[in-house]
């Protein structure tokens, strides 16, 4: 039996007529039949609330039926829709209406929402009169849903911007929407039945389509960038997606394409792309396509070895400016285009031909054999610029240079660095004349990197505190007492040790790092002074300046700083030293800094003094007291007679100018001898003490002891320094020989300058009180064995022009004999002169 005559009859005489105990079973097998419906079967009393529910109210409403029996029918129905249905419900038990069928909302208990048909029926007695409702409940929120989907589907496909084709399996078109006759030009009408090749361009290939349907029969779906035609006969591209769409057996029913006109942004693209890779004014390629092509030639110059080269020119315009204040801008554009296409005309069709901007070019050979191979192609650049070109009328004539760098190298580097190799020649073309090309100098360039990487390296042992201070002693002569000592830095390099300054500072020479570095030494000497007085020592501290630190406008200001942050340290037992070159490089500037570092207490030494000019000129204008004498006329003073003339002047250019002089480079106890003999009473050298770390300092202090020879020695009187000079001529003289090997010296020469020297000195002194008698005579016995044995060496000569005859080899040695015993009876006289 249908469930509304069920519902209609069989219930209503159920509630109407209470059946006997029999009759209780068939009632029974009733709800049996109503638990097993999907549908909720219902009855209400008069008052609306449920007096029946079978099972497939729980399923609807998740809530049992024993707890909703009772409950007024409208508790379960959505709050938006109670008022509708309680309007409803009124009408069925009023008697105004039979029956009713209506769609609203109910509310689960877990608050989902679902969409649910409503079927009631008054039930009245055997009377007529309204007893209550009975109806069902069927869930139909899947169907609302795919509905309201439907609704939404038919909507996206009208409306959609993208145009959309629906094919059926065969491939005839069975529908279009707005959007694919707005972007083919085709109706509806017109292309229903028909296959879709009617919008092809012809510019896909057969092929290209044979992998596009592949690809869909194997994945479903393909996408990508296809070019048709309208109707009109315009090309255009289009982004097509094409999907397959299949039935419930899997079978294809139809094919679904989705697709956009994408014409104008590919136009712009390539507009765009056109703009990023070449220059607006030339066409040439620009910066970014350089790079990307240099970098493909060089992968391939790394692949393929030897012949797979790559040249880079680096070209640039001489005096192009010129050109534009002459002629204008408009003019010197023409003349850049004009340049450009001769530039283009001239390379192979393999090269790439680049405008960086301005007035720069860059030319990359592609596929060369060598640096050689890529000279006569910008030679060829270079005369094409040269030849004159036509601007208003009127010819001009411009130059080019141009710098050349090759790949591979025996460092590899990188596309950026090639590029900077090449301008760098080009630098030097400029340089060297003009409208011309150099060639990059690969040893400089890796020279130039190494001082970068030493630079950072020098950044970071700064910033990693791996610098200290070694310090030398400078002491007294005569008295033995420390003078001061002169502070000279040192890198504790982590894999190195500890590395002299002369192994970095040279890196560092031009750089503003050399400033940071001699800021610290400064301060750290300041410092250094405190920690000696809390030890109770007053050690005076002389601190190396470069010319950086010379040119500085406020070094002052930063020195007065250095004596406010240590108080205690006296300005008079700091001293700066500046070598004597620097201090040359602007006399008035580094004057009037001595001068105002005096005001404050801090004195000037010029280091090195000897290395420059030297002239008793600037003497007078650099206010230093401090005169150092370069180690290099010190160290060899013993036995070259210029270093000793050198000396001398310096001192007595020094006691004329009241200055104080000290010796640099003494390395032995003769040197500190022959300074004290020459009235230098301040020495420093290796001879006395190496540098070392602030704590020695102190125990070598405590143990230092002036040697013997050199408490004792006096100075010379000035003629008696005619004696050292002739000491140090003899020697001279005697090394000459014996490091030449030239046996006929002996006999070419005539009488050595020291026999001269000597000679002078014994008529300044003949009229003295005689003294040291002993070590004259000596003396004197070895002057004549030394002239005899000259005589001897030149009677033993030969004749001929061939050379020395065997009589003067022999005659030689004892010539060689006779001139060592002069000097050391020389040094002995020298010695007790004074004593």
């Amino acid at each position: 039996m249908p469930l509304d005559t069920f519902l209609r009859h069989d219930c209503a005489l159920l509630a109407a007529h209470p059946a006997p105990d029999s009759a209780l079973t068939q009632e029974s097998n009733a709800t049996s039949i109503l638990d097993e419906l999907r549908q909720v079967v219902f009855q209400t009393d008069r008052a609306g609330r449920w007096t029946f529910l079978n099972r497939a109210w729980e399923a609807l409403t998740s809530c049992s039926v024993a707890t909703a029996l009772g409950d007024s029918c409208l508790a379960y129905v959505h709050p938006d829709d109670r008022a509708t249905e309680q309007d409803q419900l009124d009408q069925l038990l009023l008697g105004q209406r039979d029956c009713c069928r209506h769609e609203v909302r109910y509310l689960r208990a877990d608050g989902q929402v679902r969409w649910v048909d409503v079927f009631a029926r008054a039930r009245r007695d055997v009377h007529g009169v309204v007893t209550g409702t009975v109806g069902t409940l069927f869930d139909v929120t899947e169907r609302k849903r795919a509905c309201e989907q439907g609704r939404l589907a038919a909507g996206v496909f009208a409306s959609a911007g993208e145009g959309i084709v629906v094919t059926s399996a065969d491939g005839r078109i069975v529908d279009v929407n707005q959007a694919f006759e707005a972007i083919t030009g085709y109706a509806r009408a017109e292309v229903l039945g028909k296959n879709p090749s009617l919008l092809s361009s012809g510019r896909q290939g057969k092929e290209f389509y044979a992998d596009m349907w592949r690809r869909i029969a194997q994945a479903g779906s393909w996408s990508g960038e296809v070019w048709n035609r309208r109707k009109s006969g315009e090309l255009y591209v289009e982004r097509l997606t094409i999907t397959a769409i299949r039935d419930e057996d899997g079978q294809l029913s139809h094919h679904v394409g989705v697709f956009a006109d994408i014409t104008r942004q590919k136009r712009q693209a390539e507009h765009l792309e056109h703009i990023a890779h070449y220059d607006p004014l030339t066409g040439l390629a620009n910066r970014r396509l350089l790079a990307d092509r240099l970098q493909q030639a060089m992968g391939r110059a790394r692949r393929n070895g030897a012949g797979a080269g790559v040249g880079v020119a680096s070209l640039d315009l001489d005096d192009f400016k010129r050109i534009n204040e002459l002629h204008g801008h408009e003019c010197g554009d023409e003349l850049l285009v004009t340049l450009a296409r001769r530039i283009q005309e001239v390379v192979r069709d393999r090269d790439t031909v680049c405008r960086l901007g301005g007035d720069e070019f860059v030319a990359v050979f592609d596929g060369v054999d060598s640096l050689a191979a890529c000279q006569p192609m910008v030679a060829r650049l270079l005369r094409a610029i040269a030849e004159p070109v036509n601007l208003g009328g009127a010819p001009v004539c411009v130059s080019a240079s141009a710098g050349l760098a090759f790949y591979p190298q025996s460092e590899d580097v990188d596309a950026d660095q090639l590029i900077r190799q090449a301008d760098q020649a080009m630098f030097d073309a400029k340089m060297g004349g003009k409208n011309r090309f150099f060639t990059f100098d690969t040893q400089g360039y890796r020279v130039m990197i190494e001082r970068a990487e030493e630079i950072d390296a020098l950044e970071r042992a700064i910033a990693g505190q791996e610098f200290t201070l070694h310090y030398q002693p400078i002491v007294h002569l005569k008295t033995g007492q420390l003078n001061s000592v002169e502070a000279l830095v040192r890198w504790n390099h982590p894999t190195r040790g500890c590395l002299a300054p002369g192994s970095f500072l040279p890196t560092l020479e031009g750089h503003p790092l050399m400033l940071v570095l001699e800021n610290w030494i400064l301060a750290e000497a300041f410092r250094q002074h405190e920690r000696w007085l809390d030890d109770g020592l007053d050690i005076a501290i002389s601190v190396n300046m470069s010319g950086a630190q010379l040119r500085r406008k406020d070094l002052v200001q930063h020195v007065r700083g250095l004596l406010a942050a240590h108080p205690r340290v006296s300005p008079r037992r700091i001293k700066l030293e500046v070598l004597e070159s620097s201090a040359l490089d602007d006399m008035g500037h580094v004057s009037n800094l001595i001068r105002q570092c005096a005001e404050i207490g801090i004195g000037f030494a010029l280091d090195d003094f000897g290395t420059g000019y030297s002239s008793l000129r600037y003497l007078k204008q650099l206010p230093a007291r401090r005169i150092k004498i370069d180690q290099g006329f010190v160290r060899d003073m013993l036995q070259d007679p210029d270093d000793l003339a050198i000396l001398e002047g310096v001192l007595g250019m020094a006691a004329a100018f009241k200055r104080e002089v000290v010796a640099e480079g003494v390395e032995t106890e003769e040197h500190a001898v022959m300074l004290v003999q020459l009235g230098c009473m301040l020495a420093q050298g290796y001879g006395i003490a190496r540098p070392m770390p602030a704590p020695a300092v102190a125990p070598w202090l405590a143990s230092w002891r002036l040697p013997p020879s050199v408490a004792s020695c006096v100075p010379l009187d000035r003629d008696d320094t005619l004696l050292l000079k002739a000491l140090v001529e003899q020697r001279a003289w005697h090394a000459g020989l014996t490091a030449a090997g030239d046996e006929q010296r002996c006999c070419r020469a005539g009488i050595p300058n020291g026999i001269q020297t000597f000679n002078e000195w014994l008529d300044l002194n003949s009229a003295k009180p005689e003294r040291c008698r002993q070590a004259l005579s000596s003396a004197l016995a070895c002057r004549d064995a030394f002239l005899a044995q000259l005589g001897a060496c030149a009677g033993a000569a030969g004749d001929g022009p061939g050379g020395a005859s065997t009589g003067a080899l022999a005659a030689t040695r004892p010539c060689q004999a006779a001139s060592q015993a002069f000097a050391a009876a020389l040094k002995e006289l020298l010695d007790a002169w004074k004593r």
